[in-house]
């Protein structure tokens, strides 16, 4: 899906801007940092922390453009049904996490694991408070869905876009999984 619609961007942009662009796909969020830091990559899409780290490692980097939408971005917190956990009505609920078994998503990820670990910490929770001493790591938002629906772990942190179109097209079954708090907005 990325290859087809960032081929097409890459096409557009090589087309208005008169100079060649070509698409390269990366393994993980440390490839692109990496990749843009050794200049092979010239302009990254990176997420909050990622976007960070490569203007620390790069020198004169800069951001360009960034969506309307990340101006107040969401994570949401996923619940396997058979873990007993009810919607979260405040923040500071959030302590009935201690001793469960957790998935982020990458660890590098804004929105799969920076910002929902802030906002933990922010309301008592600390990662050794958690089933195992620690979380786990999926990999990526759609892994942390798949996680929790199975039952490998009872709760996952994931952007919420990513959530949702993955309700929208029916890749969930919310019979076995649900959201059961938002973060609040952030940049």
């Amino acid at each position: 899906k990325l290859n087809r619609l960032y081929g097409s961007l890459s096409d557009e942009l090589s087309d208005s801007l008169n100079v060649a662009v070509r698409y390269v796909p990366v393994s993980n969020y440390a490839a692109a940092v990496s990749a843009f830091r050794c200049g092979s990559l010239d302009l990254v899409w990176f997420g909050g922390l990622t976007g960070v780290q490569a203007r620390l490692q790069t020198p004169g980097a800069m951001v360009l453009a960034q969506r309307d939408i990340d101006a107040e971005f969401t994570s949401v917190f996923i619940a396997n049904g058979a873990s007993g956990l009810r919607p979260i009505t405040s923040a500071d609920q959030l302590v009935q996490l201690k001793g469960r078994r957790l998935a982020f998503g990458s660890e590098s990820s804004t929105s799969g694991r920076l910002m929902p670990q802030y906002f933990l910490g922010e309301n008592g929770v600390t990662m050794a408070d958690l089933a195992g001493g620690g979380p786990g790591f999926s990999g990526s938002h759609d892994a942390t869905i798949a996680v929790v629906e199975s039952g490998a772990y009872e709760v996952g942190a994931l952007n919420e876009q990513v959530w949702r179109s993955n309700v929208d097209e029916s890749r969930v079954d919310t019979d076995k999984v649900a959201v059961i708090w938002r973060t609040p907005p952030y940049v």
